[in-house]
């Protein structure tokens, strides 16, 4: 029962993403639909779910407490990112998805999947650390990981200044997770129909983006998927290197066993949604990073079972 429980969020970001896939074919979507999913995806969901997740995942005592342990699992994504570019290089990656590869090798979906995961294998107690883990990868991911995927920019007509780019890192879903973290501290409540609004925007996340994910998979042709040499050290980077990485820093700094446990398994989920959807946004290659989400999100199927076997 706890197998397919904890199988139950990869399941189902698989069923949404065949949504996607059935109603491409069917013509459901247009080339305007293509360009606006992403831009709906980034600047009017995520914003609103980052900001409702952390006002209503923390209380002001607990960010407090809990900034100390955000540096064990920052320290780790930051470490990996550093191992995926040197990968990157001696493995001469493609320049289009360079940053691309880089930012899905050191980020991975840590609440979509993490979440129902962490429930089945360690009950509520582990939702905390879940979180704690989510908040250091989205501080990381959008901020580090957005800049490296807007460098994948190759038409000199889309290129970005590096000013631009700069300012880019406080986009509408980091700003959002910022506009979070600053009414939990200063101890903000808002109105309930401000955040009924907050959560049902919020919560077209995730079936959006897999959506999207379905139709690239769909506009390229399941015949046109190959496991390259670029998407093959991608998903060994994403499921192996990772939770490596995570279990030398805690051979280092040693965490309760809990804590610890549920770190190793947050750094070995699938690619996140929003590498791709990034991808898409800025044009840069968005069916390398909708086949990096669709066959890691495949592999998890056994790796998820490994670790719940070692755990």
């Amino acid at each position: 029962m706890a197998f397919l429980h904890a199988l139950g969020g990869v399941f189902g970001l698989m069923l949404m993403g065949f949504v996607g896939f059935m109603l491409a074919a069917r013509n459901w979507f247009g080339a305007e639909t293509r360009i606006m999913l992403p831009r709906l995806i980034t600047q009017i969901a995520l914003p609103p779910f980052l900001m409702y997740t952390i006002m209503h995942s923390f209380h002001r005592n607990d960010l407090l407490m809990l900034a100390r342990g955000a540096l064990l699992p920052l320290g780790s994504v930051v470490l990996t990112f550093v191992l995926a570019v040197i990968l990157a290089k001696v493995a001469r990656i493609k320049r289009q998805h360079f940053g691309l590869f880089c930012a899905s090798v050191s980020n991975s979906n840590t609440i979509f999947v993490g979440i129902p995961v962490n429930l089945a294998l360690f009950g509520e107690s582990s939702v905390p650390y879940v979180l704690l883990y989510y908040a250091a990868s989205t501080v990381f991911f959008w901020t580090v990981g957005q800049y490296s995927i807007t460098c994948d920019i190759t038409d000199d007509k889309c290129r970005i200044p590096l000013r631009t780019r700069l300012l880019q890192v406080f986009s509408p879903p980091f700003m959002g997770f910022l506009t979070g973290i600053a009414l939990t501290m200063l101890g903000v409540e808002l109105p309930e129909f401000l955040q009924n609004v907050a959560r049902s925007l919020g919560n077209l996340t995730t079936p959006l983006a897999m959506i999207f994910i379905g139709i690239t998979i769909h506009d390229m042709g399941l015949r046109s998927i190959r496991i390259s040499k670029d998407m093959s050290l991608l998903i060994l980077g994403r499921m192996v290197l990772g939770p490596l990485v995570m279990c030398g820093f805690l051979h280092f700094f040693p965490v309760p066993a809990l804590m610890g446990k549920v770190f190793i398994i947050q750094a070995s989920l699938p690619v996140m949604a929003q590498a791709a959807i990034l991808s898409a946004h800025y044009h840069t290659d968005p069916e390398f990073g909708a086949q990096a989400v669709c066959l890691s999100t495949l592999l998890s199927m056994i790796t998820i079972p490994l670790y719940m076997v070692i755990f």
